[in-house]
């Protein structure tokens, strides 16, 4: 099995710093980019990467299983 690893970007500038509230974010707390400013929500970014992660997997099982 292979390991993907994801790194959140700021849909702005492409930054992958940020700030929250406070030293643990929480699920639905909303991370601040440190180059631009731009706000960004946890939660939907979360959803976006298991829709994103759900489909590659889907499109390689599809690929697998296709006949040779």
């Amino acid at each position: 099995m292979s390991q993907e690893k994801f790194t959140l970007r700021c849909p702005q500038c492409g930054g992958t710093k940020f700030s929250a509230g406070g030293a643990k974010p929480c699920p639905g707390d909303t991370l601040t980019c440190a180059g631009c400013g731009t706000s960004v929500n946890l939660a939907e970014v979360k959803a976006r990467v298991e829709r994103e992660t759900r489909a590659a997997i889907e499109e390689r099982l599809r690929d697998q299983l296709k006949p040779k």
